[in-house]
């Protein structure tokens, strides 16, 4: 990118003519006609990824689609620091007007490393609240009432991590409140945090309830366990569980 640009420094921008040693990829955002004519040509990032980082794109887009998530690839998306490593992303609407962006952000590997600490992974995004609250408006979104966790589903291999994603995207959309494990915890760790969330209900996914397609939907209250499928109506079986539960519940507050 850089022996890109340095064969037509003569025609940057006096911003872009200092970008193009610190950090080439600004060049990409400028807001000058003749800098952004110069960088429609540019090389595409998504040309020169190594292995891995080809490998996680490849896997972060299966998630996506696995929980019907719309997405379109930018590779020339330039977020303001040069920290990011991997995949940088944006929420953008067209409700609010020309400003769009609602968030962006992305992931930063090194950077604890970077300042002296130890490797830690890492993600991170900024939004714009004011931003939110426009487009909320805009599509006559509902202001919620604090809740508590619905659902956690707990995995136990990359396999059961997958399933949970879907059926935690298809509830969601129904309005519940589902949770799953994000930081590689053990199954016992899962457990402990499922009950420290205070959750409704608990759900295990494991090779034998994968295998069979056969699970139970535990009720973290009394302890019940109810069997569900794990196939086209698991949504509306545990739609039904939650209700006949928050109706009992509700039944058993009243006096008569």
């Amino acid at each position: 990118l850089r022996a890109y640009f340095e064969a037509r420094k003569d025609q940057l921008c006096d911003t872009c003519l200092s970008r193009l040693e610190k950090n080439p990829m600004r060049i990409l955002d400028c807001k000058s006609p003749i800098c952004g004519e110069l960088g429609k040509d540019a090389p595409v990032i998504l040309d020169y990824l190594c292995e891995d980082c080809k490998t996680h794109f490849e896997k972060l887009q299966g998630y996506l689609k696995a929980m019907g998530i719309d997405f379109s690839i930018n590779p020339k998306i330039v977020r303001g620091l040069d920290y990011y490593t991997k995949t940088v992303f944006e929420f953008v609407t067209t409700d609010i007007g020309a400003q769009g962006t609602v968030c962006g952000g992305g992931r930063y590997d090194g950077l604890i490393e970077e300042l002296g600490g130890q490797h830690q992974p890492a993600l991170g995004f900024a939004m714009g609240i004011e931003r939110l609250l426009l487009t909320m408006e805009s599509q006559g979104c509902d202001f919620l009432e604090p809740n508590h966790c619905d659902l956690y589903i707990a995995t136990m291999d990359p396999e059961g991590v997958s399933r949970a994603m879907q059926y935690a995207n298809l509830l969601r959309q129904e309005g519940f409140w589902v949770e799953y494990d994000l930081l590689g915890r053990s199954f016992k760790s899962q457990m402990k945090y499922a009950d420290k969330i205070g959750t409704s209900y608990l759900l295990v996914l494991g090779e034998n309830e994968l295998t069979t397609g056969n699970a139970n939907l535990k009720n973290m209250k009394t302890g019940e366990q109810t069997p569900l499928l794990l196939d086209d109506s698991f949504v509306d079986s545990f739609t039904n569980v939650a209700m006949y539960g928050m109706f009992d519940g509700v039944m058993d507050e009243i006096s008569f």
